[in-house]
């Protein structure tokens, strides 16, 4: 019979494994409604205001209302430098709601 101190066992595998660390990333998620049907022209403002991190998805096109709604989600945290870059780069869109969201 073995005893637990006799074995060659790392200390961290009798209680099941190494725990892994999760980094938390902090981002601002927004509905951003443009005129036009396509988004390439959004996106590239949006690339120009926020940087190369921020991410953006069609989740509307309305041919009535001539606009495509974009979800967009941007790495910076600070609401109001986000409604001012928004105001200033997209003068003829309609902003939704502002949302912080913590991934892991």
């Amino acid at each position: 019979m073995y005893r637990t101190s006799d074995l060659s066992v790392l200390p961290h595998a009798l209680n099941g494994g190494s725990p892994r660390r999760r980094e938390t990333h902090h981002c601002l998620a927004f509905d951003l409604t443009v005129p036009g049907l396509s988004s390439a022209p959004a996106r590239e403002l949006l690339t120009h205001a926020f940087g190369a991190h921020v991410r953006a998805h069609v989740v509307a096109t309305s041919r009535r209302r001539h606009c495509t709604t974009l979800h967009v989600e941007t790495d910076s945290e600070d609401v109001n430098a986000v409604i001012g870059k928004i105001t200033a780069w997209f003068p003829h869109a309609t902003l939704g709601r502002v949302i912080r969201i913590t991934r892991r």
